[in-house]
């Protein structure tokens, strides 16, 4: 399936763009998604990588204060340029985006002419903290006092704007086979609106 803009003739690539609070199921939602073919770039994976290039260590701590350091040193767009140079190098018309923490991540990815759809993941807090808890990442919250900053740290950023503003929203709070339900019809309302 291709998108085209019709008045220019260049083909348009579609990123579709997940946010939502750590531990909601954005990287589950994302997985899903790919499951469907699409390929998956990862904002947080983009960050980890750019810290260990820097010899940066990998605790929640350090990587919150990094997120926000490559913000201060290039923009509340850093991250979104990172990304942006894997997305150029995907040669699929749909790019599922895992990790959309701001809305001027949101507008750069626009004004880079690609077509756009936010899916804000909701998820209750003491669900997203027992994941956190379980997942064997170093930069998972591990204490709830943790999870509560690190919540503060991703608010500061706005990702509670692009939330509060997103196209589509998934809630996950039950099933794994729910959400994948969920998200799977989420994802057809996407496709059969962009492909009409």
């Amino acid at each position: 399936m291709f998108i085209y803009l019709i008045a220019i003739g260049e083909l348009l690539k579609h990123l579709i763009l997940i946010t939502g609070m750590p531990g909601s199921g954005k990287t589950t939602v994302a997985k899903i998604m790919g499951e469907m073919g699409f390929p998956i770039v990862s904002m947080g994976d983009a960050v980890r990588e750019e810290a260990e290039a820097r010899g940066l260590g990998k605790n929640i701590i350090e990587m919150s204060r990094f997120m926000i350091e490559l913000r201060r040193e290039f923009g509340e767009s850093a991250v979104a340029m990172l990304v942006d140079k894997k997305i150029e190098k995907i040669d699929g018309d749909v790019i599922i985006v895992d990790g959309v923490r701001s809305l001027r991540e949101v507008e750069y990815f626009k004004s880079k002419g690609y077509s756009v759809t936010t899916v804000g993941v909701l998820s209750p807090t003491r669900l997203r903290y027992s994941r956190l808890s379980n997942r064997n990442r170093p930069d998972d919250s591990k204490i709830i006092g943790e999870l509560e900053e690190r919540d503060r740290v991703e608010i500061s950023v706005g990702v509670g704007g692009v939330i509060a503003l997103s196209d589509v929203y998934v809630l996950n709070e039950s099933s794994l086979e729910d959400l994948k339900e969920k998200t799977l019809k989420k994802l057809q309302e996407i496709l059969s609106r962009k492909y009409q």
